[in-house]
């Protein structure tokens, strides 16, 4: 019976915890999205030459399209939206 129990909490947590983070990257793609050549903070800046970061950030979007298709969408369009900026703004920052 608790193990019925404690399934159905971490069941009920998950789900809680792929809204949360579903919401938190639509919250980001949103203001990310609105603003064109958005100002990133400095580490993200010297970070994005670095191919291993670039590698990283594909193998999270590869672990959280597995863990929830949505997160995953969320995501994509989080690195597509840095990636895109990125390209833009780093010859003005250097």
């Amino acid at each position: 019976m608790k193990i019925k129990g404690l399934l159905k909490v971490s069941d009920t947590l998950e789900k809680y915890m792929k809204i949360i983070v579903t919401a938190f990257f639509l919250g980001w793609n949103v203001i990310e999205g609105a603003i064109f050549e958005n100002e990133y903070p400095r580490l993200f800046v010297k970070l994005y030459p670095i191919a291993a970061w670039r590698l990283m950030l594909l193998i999270a979007l590869i672990v959280g399209a597995m863990w929830d298709p949505f997160v995953g969408i969320m995501l994509a369009f989080t690195a597509f939206f840095y990636v895109m900026d990125m390209e833009v703004t780093i010859h003005k920052w250097r």
